[in-house]
């Protein structure tokens, strides 16, 4: 698959946009003659000098769904910066919307908490929703079909019921008043893995999501969903932990006999190593990865053993190439995570390509 030119695209695609450490896709899917979008997230920052998703969206409007994953700041502040902007627009150019924010959650902590933006917004969209037929919702979870949408398919594959339940019962007793973008992941400190054989690092166990941590417990409930349309079909996983994702498909009958197929995965977490697992891999026929992150704020995302799983899990078939699409160019990713991603000896046989957009491109079209 190519990177091509908005302009020649007379079909459904996928805008992948550079949203720096954060995430912002825009589907536009057709099924049957009928056409729409659907937003994804919107990354971390208010100022579309820094966050092109500020521009971009008001080329498409009306959105038909905006979702927001869940409530950390690189996928919150530009749907909350839209949200305002257009606020008092009648109707409001969004005609749905599933939100997943903390208004189901009680808060009185500090403005800057990602959480307290969140329900503030949700504030807003009430507010909204009042004057303009605008149809919202504070969360969505694993199992639900929206039968009224007409130009694609699209199902909620997480968040569990059980793991939401939890997530309302415990989360403010659990906050510690950080950012929970702070506090995100232990993988800010991981040795350099890149003189290490990936069929190595696929191996290695890993500890895939604890609900006891209150940063994780955000990660866990984040809305994921697959969608399906004409042209193409993508699981897209927000930052949702693997193992919550593997058994809401073990439910749907998925299994290494009977694998899920999908066109392109939006991998979790940015290509995080805690965000991926061989055992979700193993589940699943996708030979096409989408990595959103410019490798900053410090966490090196993608982690090469990320990679690894995607390359090396016991599933994969290497007669057939892996496609890896980045949002950003790979110098920039390698030099802001400050060490390379691929060792060109020790992965030269693992069949697989990187696709990445030139430096004068708006943002990475797919497929």
């Amino acid at each position: 698959m190519d990177i091509l030119n908005i302009d020649a695209i007379q079909k459904s695609y996928i805008q992948v946009l550079p949203a720096r450490h954060g995430d912002a896709l825009i589907l536009h899917c057709s099924k049957g003659g009928n056409r729409g979008v659907i937003v994804i997230d919107g990354g971390p920052y208010a100022n579309p000098r820094f966050n092109p998703f500020i521009r971009e969206i008001e080329n498409c409007l009306p959105v038909d769904l905006m979702i927001l994953t869940h409530f950390d700041d690189d996928h919150l502040i530009g749907i909350k910066t839209f949200v305002e902007n257009h606020r008092d627009d009648v109707p409001f150019p969004i005609k749905k919307m599933w939100a997943n924010c903390a208004k189901h959650v009680s808060f009185d902590l500090s403005e800057n908490l990602s959480s307290n933006k969140a329900s503030k917004m949700a504030d807003i969209l009430c507010t909204i929703s009042q004057k303009s037929q605008l149809d919202w919702e504070a969360y969505r979870l694993n199992g639900f079909v929206d039968d009224t949408i007409t130009f694609a398919d699209i199902e909620v594959v997480n968040p569990r019921k059980d793991i939401f339940e939890r997530f309302i019962a415990n989360y403010k007793e659990k906050y510690d008043c950080g950012s929970s973008e702070e506090n995100l992941s232990n993988t800010k400190n991981m040795k350099s893995s890149i003189n290490v054989d990936m069929h190595e690092l696929a191996k290695r166990d890993k500890i895939l999501g604890n609900p006891d941590k209150p940063s994780e417990l955000i990660n866990m409930v984040s809305l994921s969903v697959m969608i399906r349309c004409d042209v193409f079909s993508i699981l897209a996983l927000g930052d949702c932990f693997p193992k919550e994702i593997y058994l809401s498909l073990i439910e749907r009958g998925y299994s290494k006999e009977n694998k899920l197929q999908v066109d392109f995965i939006k991998m979790s977490h940015h290509g995080s190593a805690e965000n991926i697992s061989n055992e979700l891999l193993d589940i699943i026929d996708c030979d096409n990865f989408i990595i959103t992150t410019d490798g900053g704020k410090g966490y090196k995302h993608p982690h090469r053993e990320a990679l690894a799983n995607v390359l090396c899990h016991p599933e994969r078939d290497y007669n057939r190439t892996v496609h890896f699409y980045f949002n950003y160019p790979l110098k920039t990713i390698v030099d802001n995570r400050e060490e390379d991603l691929f060792n060109s000896e020790l992965d030269k046989c693992l069949n697989f390509e990187c696709h990445e957009p030139k430096e004068t491109d708006r943002f990475l079209i797919l497929p």
